[in-house]
C-alpha cells in the first residue's frame, strides 16, 4: 500500500504545518505559539516548518532549560551572541543588546526577516519572555515557540495570545487511521489491524511515542513481517532504553511527593477522582497534571471519570522502573487507607494476585486459580499460565489444570494443551470445574481437525462425570452437555435434530443461563443458515449486546462476536457487518484487538462478497497471518479459501496458489457451510483462470451437497461461483434459492435467474444496474462484461464499447479483477492509444481537425480515422460528448 506523506515525512500534520508557515509569513501577527504534550511531534512539526521557511526567513535557535529558569535572559544567549550584559537590571540594555545581535544575524540578507526559534518555551524565565513577546509584537522579528506547557507559560506570550496578537497551534493526538498511516510508512509494508491498535493504544495518537515503539517492537523481535504483514508476535518484555530515558528525565522534574502520586496511580492503573481526593496529596496531584504525566479519562475531572498516567505508555514504563521496596511501600500506603483498601480491593484478581506475586507476598491457592480463570477469561494465556503453574495444594490441583490447558490453547500450543487436558473431567469435583475441562477439551478436538463423533464422546462423558454431583447441579450441567451433542448434530450435518433439540434447551430455561444463552446463539446460527436470516437478527444482536461487561456472555466476548460476523458474511448481511464492525471497535477487550485477527478477517471476506476484491485481499493477508497463531472459532479455513479465490480474481497467481496450499495443509475445516464454500473456492483457485473440468464438477458438487443439507446460503454463494465459471445453472434453481433466503442475497439470486438463460445484451445490461443499485459491484461487473459480449456477437460495435467503457469505469472499485468475461482483450478494445488521447484531447478544447493534424504534424484524414475510434471506444456519438465520455470511462485525455 503506498502512502502519501506529508511534509517531513509527517502524517496528519499539513494543515497545522501550512497554517503554522502562513502566520509566521503574516506581517499582522507576531509570532506563534505551538503547543502540545510531550511526544505529540512538536518538533518535527516545527523541522518541516523550518525547511519549508528556510528561503524566506534567516532563523536563530534559542533553547530554554529547567536550569536556566532563575537565570535572568540565561536562554536568550544565541542571539546576544558574545557581548557581555553590563547591566542585567536595565531591560532596555538588554534590548539594545539582543537588537545588535538580531542585526548582524540578518547582515547576510537585509530582505529576510528574522525568525528565533524558541524550543522548550515552558521553561523560559520571565525576562526574556517578555522581551521576546515585545520584539515580535514589534515586528523586529518573527517568533516561533514550542512549549509543553498545558498551563499560561510562558506568561507574556499566553497573554499576547489572549489579545489576538500571537496565534496558537495546538497539536492534537494522531487518529487511529493516521497512526495507521504512520506505522505503513515506518515499515514499508502492511501492518496488521491489531499492531495498529496496540501502537495507537499505547502511544495515545503521539507520533513520537509511537515511532519509538516500533523501533524496539523490532529490535526486540516482537514485531515481525509475514507473508508480506507486519504483526505483534507476542509483547516485548521491556518498552525499551529510548522511552525508559524519556521518562526518567521527566520523573526528575518532579518533586517527591509529585513522583509518589504519579507511582500510586501507575501502581493500580487508574484511580477514582473520587478516591483520589482522599488519598493522594492534593497540590502534588496538582504538580503531576501541570507536568502532563496525570489526565483524566473524561479529559474534564468530572466525578465519575478516572486519574491516570498519560499516555498509558508512560504508566507502563514508570511501573517497570519502580523498585520492588517502592512497590510495597505504596502497597501498605494504599492499605493503610480504609479508603486505599478499597481501592485496591477494587482491583481484578489477577492484577491484585501480580502484586503480591511481583512484591514477594504470599498468595493463597484459591486466589491464584480465581486470577487464572479471570486472565483467561481476559484472553491474557501468558498470565494465566503463570498463575495456574502457582498453585501447589491438592484441593485446586485439577482445577489448575484445566486453566493451564486452557491458556496453553491461547497460546496455541494444542499439542501442550491436549496433553493437559487429558482425563481432567473425569477427574473434576466441581460444576465450574467439569465444564471448562469438557469446553477446553471440545475446543482441542476441533483445533486438531476432530468430526462429530469425537465431539459426542465428549459430551457423553460430561453428562457420566456429572452424576457425581449434587442433583442440583446436574441439571446446569447436563444442559451444557446438551448443548455441545446438538453442535455434534450440526457438524454432521443433521440440522433437524440440532435445531430441535437446541429449541428445547431454550425454552426450557427461564431465566436464562449460560447454557441456554450458547443454545440460543447456536440456534440462531442454524436457523438462519438454514433459511430465512431476518428471522433470527434479533436473536443475534441480544447475544452481542450480552458480552458487554456484567452481561451474561462478558467472558465469552471473542466467541460470540465472531461466530456472529461470520454468520453475517455467510448470509451476506452487509449492514450487520458494518454494525458489528463498530461495536467491536468500540467494546472489544484489548487483548482481542490486539492479537485477534477474526475481525479483519471477518471484513475482508465481506469485501469479497460486495466486489471489492482488492481491498478484501489485503484486509484478508492481514487477517489470515493473525489467526495463524490463534484461531480459536475456526476461522482461518473460510478466510484461506475466500484469499486464495480473490488472489486469483485479481492476477496473483502466486499469492492464490499459496493460500490454496495452505489450506490443504490445515488440519480442521470448519462447520459445514464454510467448509463447503471454502472447499468451493479453492477447487476453483487450483486451476483459476481456465477452470477445468474436473475442478468444476467438483464445485458443482460442493453446491449439490449445500442443497441437500439444506444450507441455503452457501448454495448461493457457490452458484454465484458457478455463474462467473459461466457454468450453466438452471433459472429455476437460481429462483427457488431466491426465493427461500432474504436481504441481499435473494437479490444476488433473483439477478442471476434473470440472465441464467439469456443472450440478450439488454437483459443483462439492465440486471447490471439492478446489481449496482444494490451494491453487488463484481455481479454486475459481470453481467456488464457479458452484454458486450452479446453486442459483439451481433455486431453492435457502438452499443459494445458503451458498455465497456461503463465497465472500465468500475475499475477503481472493483481493481484488476478478471473473468472469463471480465478478460484482458476486453478492456484492451476501449483503451485509449496515445495518440488517441493528444487528438481527444484537442479536439474537446475545440480545436478543429486541421488545427490538430497541423499540429501534430499529421494528416486531416489521420485525425478524423482517430477520433472515430476514439467516439467507438467512448461510446459517444461526436465531438460534444467527448468530456463526458472521459468522465463516465475514468479516462485522462492527458
Amino acid at each position: 500500500m503506498s502512502i502519501q506523506a506529508e511534509p517531513g515525512g509527517l502524517i496528519g500534520r499539513e494543515r497545522e504545518v501550512e497554517e503554522i508557515s502562513a502566520s509566521i509569513m503574516n506581517p499582522t501577527i507576531g509570532g506563534v505559539l505551538v503547543c502540545g504534550p510531550s511526544g505529540i511531534g512538536k518538533t518535527a512539526v516545527v523541522d518541516s516548518v523550518l525547511d519549508r521557511l528556510k528561503s524566506k526567513t534567516l532563523s536563530v535557535t534559542v533553547y530554554a532549560d529547567s536550569t536556566l529558569r532563575c537565570v535572568p535572559y540565561g536562554a536568550l544567549a544565541p542571539v546576544i551572541g558574545g557581548q557581555y550584559l553590563s547591566d542585567v537590571g536595565s531591560p532596555l540594555s538588554v534590548l539594545r543588546l539582543i537588537k545588535s545581535g538580531l542585526r548582524t544575524t540578518a547582515a547576510s540578507d537585509l530582505r529576510l526577516p528574522v525568525l528565533v526559534v524558541l524550543r522548550n518555551a515552558h521553561h523560559l524565565d520571565e525576562d526574556s519572555g517578555h522581551l521576546l513577546g515585545q520584539l515580535a509584537v514589534a515586528g523586529e522579528i518573527r517568533l516561533l515557540a514550542v512549549s509543553d506547557e498545558p498551563g499560561d507559560k510562558p506568561i507574556e506570550l499566553h497573554e499576547l495570545w489572549r489579545d489576538g496578537l500571537v496565534k496558537r497551534v495546538d497539536l492534537a493526538a494522531l487518529s487511529r487511521d493516521q497512526t495507521a498511516r504512520l506505522c505503513q510508512q515506518q515499515l514499508g509494508g502492511t501492518v496488521s489491524a491489531g499492531t495498529v491498535a496496540l501502537i495507537f493504544d499505547w502511544s495515545q495518537g503521539r507520533p513520537y511515542l509511537a515511532r519509538a515503539l516500533i523501533s524496539h517492537f523490532i529490535s526486540a523481535g516482537a514485531l515481525v513481517e509475514t507473508n508480506g504483514v507486519w504483526l505483534i508476535s507476542s509483547t516485548p518484555e521491556s518498552l525499551g532504553d529510548v522511552l525508559l530515558d524519556r521518562v526518567k528525565n521527566i520523573l526528575n522534574e518532579c518533586s517527591p511527593a509529585e513522583r509518589q502520586v504519579v507511582e500510586a496511580v501507575a501502581s493500580v492503573g487508574c484511580m477514582p477522582v473520587a478516591l483520589a481526593g482522599k488519598i493522594l496529596d492534593a497540590v502534588a496531584m496538582d504538580g503531576a497534571f501541570q507536568l502532563n504525566l496525570l489526565a483524566y479519562s473524561n479529559h474534564h475531572g468530572g466525578a465519575k471519570s478516572c486519574i491516570t498516567v498519560a499516555p498509558k505508555l508512560y504508566g507502563e514504563v514508570i511501573t517497570s522502573l519502580m523498585p520492588p521496596g517502592r512497590r510495597v511501600q505504596i502497597i501498605r500506603w494504599l492499605q493503610e487507607s480504609v479508603v486505599g483498601q478499597s481501592e485496591l480491593e477494587a482491583v481484578c484478581a489477577s492484577t491484585l494476585v501480580t502484586f503480591k506475586l511481583e512484591l514477594g507476598y504470599s498468595v493463597d491457592d484459591h486466589d491464584l486459580l480465581e486470577a487464572a480463570r479471570q486472565a483467561n477469561n481476559g484472553y491474557a494465556p501468558g498470565l494465566a499460565e503463570r498463575f495456574s503453574a502457582a498453585v501447589t495444594s491438592r484441593q485446586f490441583a485439577i482445577a489448575a489444570r484445566v486453566e493451564n490447558a486452557r491458556s496453553l490453547l491461547g497460546l496455541a500450543d494444542i499439542e501442550a494443551a491436549a496433553s493437559e487436558v487429558s482425563g481432567l473431567i473425569e477427574s473434576a469435583t466441581d460444576v465450574y470445574t467439569l465444564c471448562a475441562a469438557a469446553v477446553t477439551e471440545a475446543q482441542i478436538y476441533l483445533r486438531g481437525g476432530g468430526g462429530p463423533d469425537g465431539l459426542l464422546a465428549i459430551a457423553g462423558r460430561w453428562t457420566k462425570a456429572g452424576h457425581r454431583l449434587p442433583p442440583e447441579q446436574f441439571f446446569h450441567l447436563e444442559r451444557g452437555s446438551a448443548v455441545l451433542k446438538n453442535l455434534a448434530f450440526s457438524l454432521a450435518g443433521d440440522y433437524a435434530a440440532a435445531i430441535s433439540g437446541l429449541r428445547q434447551i431454550v425454552e426450557e430455561h427461564s431465566p436464562e443461563t449460560l447454557a441456554s444463552g450458547f443454545a440460543r446463539v447456536l440456534l440462531g446460527e442454524l436457523s438462519a443458515i438454514t433459511g430465512r436470516a431476518s428471522d433470527v437478527s434479533g436473536t443475534v444482536w441480544r447475544a452481542v449486546s450480552e458480552t458487554r461487561p456484567g452481561g451474561l456472555m462478558a467472558d465469552h466476548y471473542r466467541a460470540i462476536i465472531t461466530r456472529q460476523g461470520v454468520l453475517s458474511v455467510q448470509i451476506r448481511d452487509d449492514a450487520a457487518v458494518a454494525q458489528l464492525l463498530q461495536w467491536h471497535e468500540q467494546n472489544a477487550p484489548k487483548q482481542v484487538q490486539y492479537f485477534g485477527g477474526e475481525m479483519t478477517a471477518i471484513e475482508g471476506m465481506m469485501e469479497v462478497r460486495r466486489g471489492r476484491v482488492r481491498a478484501g485481499c489485503e484486509l484478508l493477508a492481514d487477517g489470515i497471518e493473525v489467526l495463524r497463531y490463534s484461531d480459536p472459532e475456526l476461522v482461518l479455513p473460510l478466510a484461506l479459501g475466500t484469499a486464495a479465490f480473490a488472489w486469483g480474481l485479481v492476477g496473483r497467481l502466486d499469492k492464490s496458489t499459496s493460500y490454496a496450499h495452505d489450506l490443504d495443509a490445515l488440519p480442521y475445516q470448519g462447520d459445514l457451510p464454510r467448509r463447503l464454500v471454502s472447499n468451493a473456492y479453492v477447487t476453483v483457485a487450483r486451476s483459476w483462470p481456465a477452470v477445468n473440468a474436473p475442478d468444476l464438477s467438483v464445485v458443482v458438487a460442493r453446491a449439490d451437497q449445500a442443497r441437500s443439507l439444506g444450507l441455503v446460503h452457501a448454495e448461493a454463494e457457490i452458484l454465484e461461483i458457478l455463474f462467473l465459471l459461466q457454468h450453466p445453472v438452471p433459472q429455476q434453481r437460481f429462483r427457488t434459492v431466491s426465493e427461500r433466503i432474504d436481504g441481499i442475497g435473494s437479490e444476488a439470486a433473483y439477478i442471476m435467474a434473470e440472465v441464467a438463460e439469456s443472450n440478450d445484451p439488454a437483459r443483462f445490461t439492465a440486471a447490471s444496474d439492478r446489481a449496482l443499485d444494490s451494491g453487488l459491484l463484481l455481479l454486475g461487473a459481470e453481467c456488464l462484461a457479458r452484454a458486450a459480449v452479446c453486442y459483439n456477437r451481433l455486431g453492435k460495435w457502438r452499443a459494445q464499447h458503451a458498455v465497456l467503457q461503463r465497465l472500465r469505469g468500475l475499475g477503481h472499485t472493483l481493481g484488476d479483477v478478471r473473468t472469463a468475461a471480465i478478460s484482458d482483450n476486453a478492456m484492451a478494445r476501449v483503451a485509449l492509444t496515445r495518440r488517441e488521447k493528444e487528438i481527444a484531447a484537442l479536439a474537446a478544447e475545440g480545436a478543429a481537425t486541421s488545427e490538430i493534424a497541423h499540429s501534430l504534424t499529421v494528416s486531416p484524414r489521420t485525425v478524423e480515422g482517430h477520433l472515430y475510434r476514439v467516439y467507438l471506444k467512448l461510446g459517444i456519438s461526436g465531438r460534444d460528448e467527448l468530456m463526458r465520455g472521459f468522465v463516465s470511462a475514468g479516462v485522462t485525455p492527458k
